[in-house]
């Protein structure tokens, strides 16, 4: 099989678990993968200790790709390709340039800006497929331009079984409403989005609410979930420390920025710590916006920790008393289910969840029994922080189906059955 990704080691973030850890279990189901990915992407987070976790069964094609964020920020500006949520504020010469790129973005690179590398991906791949022998081939997105590769390869080779996997929704994605999409533009994405459900055999999703803009409520059938999760080895001959701190202490791993603010839980900080003798801290650990640094610029018991490898934030994560987890205060937001829940379920630690209700992510917390408020709530965060300080009991949930050797095999056997189809 074929594994057609722009995330891969050194690569870091969220984006390139799925299919690291997918591409280290397959060979235990039958599969050998083989990895696209370009050679010299400009990605957000780096983690080269996620090389060691590439296994030796895999091999890895690379070709190079064309990056217009690089020439973007010649003028001293990022062109964002990710998942960014509301805007930070800025002053109107930067918000002016700042406007134009956004348009660009979202009115020339359709349907992201690694659109570019399509063509030459499509090129290359045909070409390796012609004298190499592949059974099937799995595009992941975003960016869902990935998912343009596997329609020129399906095209030109029919018979190969497609499964396009869709970490995040594509057309009603949140952070597209920061990029002025014109008509023309959006119809030109969408009719992407439904081209590449046509010709795939099997889409597969990692939140339910994903499928009913993908599918509508017919060919349902075509989708399966198959969800994020967590890897037992991460967490193999991990302790928490023996000395615990005097505080209580909450850690935050990820991004924090824009959309995924807690004004809410910031309150019922403050006031839990000027009220209350146990005295509560938030680590955010991560990239965190400077309006949220700025609203949290007078908090003492909030500290800010740069992002680490994935391994050592594993370690951060058992050393904290609870674990916050943030999701976007946006409308397709609630078709998402945060990748880290899994983990930080693996963790045991009680946890402090902020969300939309109603959405996939609350649906999951309440089939849990896990509580949850939106992002405004400060009375309910307030008893959130009383819950988790007063509870000394494990987090009551069990992970193991959302371990990876485990949805590996789910994986595996889509595979099986669509190439015993020929």
């Amino acid at each position: 099989m074929l594994i057609i990704t722009y995330y891969w080691p050194p690569s870091g973030g969220a984006g390139v678990q799925r299919w690291l850890k997918f591409s280290k279990y397959l060979p235990e189901f039958g599969w050998d993968p083989v990895v696209f990915t370009p050679e010299n992407p400009d990605v957000p987070v780096e983690d080269i200790t996620l090389l060691g976790e590439v296994s030796s069964l895999v091999q890895v094609l690379k070709i190079p790709i064309f990056e217009p964020s690089r020439v973007v920020s010649l003028f001293g500006r990022k062109m964002s390709t990710t998942r960014m949520g509301a805007s930070t504020k800025s002053n109107n010469k930067t918000s002016i340039i700042k406007g134009f790129i956004s348009w660009v973005r979202g009115n020339i690179f359709i349907p992201d800006a690694r659109v570019t590398w399509v063509k030459p991906a499509v090129k290359f791949v045909n070409k390796w497929i012609s004298e190499n022998h592949i059974d099937a081939i799995i595009t992941t997105g975003p960016p869902h331009s990935m998912h343009l590769i596997g329609l020129g390869v399906k095209k030109t080779y029919p018979e190969l079984k497609w499964i396009s996997d869709f970490r995040d929704p594509w057309s009603d994605m949140d952070y597209l409403d920061d990029f002025k999409m014109g008509n023309r533009a959006k119809r030109k994405l969408i009719g992407m989005e439904k081209k590449v459900v046509e010709y795939s055999d099997k889409i597969t999703i990692t939140s339910p609410s994903i499928v009913k803009t993908l599918l509508g409520d017919g060919n349902k059938d075509k989708a399966t979930l198959i969800q994020n999760g967590w890897d037992s080895l991460d967490f193999k001959d991990v302790k928490a420390p023996a000395n615990k701190s005097t505080v209580f202490k909450i850690g935050h791993f990820g991004s924090l920025y824009g959309s995924r603010n807690v004004p809410g839980l910031w309150r019922a900080l403050k006031k839990w710590n000027q009220l209350e003798s146990l005295k509560i801290e938030i680590y955010l650990v991560g990239s965190v916006g400077d309006e949220i640094k700025l609203e949290l610029k007078d908090n003492q018991h909030v500290k800010f920790t740069p992002s680490l490898s994935h391994k050592q934030a594993v370690i951060e994560m058992i050393d904290c008393d609870a674990l916050l987890l943030v999701q976007n205060a946006t409308d397709a937001s609630r078709k998402c289910t945060p990748g880290k829940v899994f983990e930080y379920i693996a963790c045991e630690k009680p946890l402090l969840s902020i969300c939309n209700s109603p959405s996939d992510l609350a649906t999951q917390l309440g089939n849990w029994g896990l509580p949850f408020c939106d992002h405004e709530d400060e009375d309910a965060a307030y008893e959130m922080l009383k819950k988790i300080t007063e509870s000394n009991a494990p987090l009551n949930v069990d992970p193991s189906p959302y371990e990876r050797k485990a949805l590996t095999k789910k994986l595996a056997d889509e595979l099986d059955i669509l190439t015993k189809q020929n």
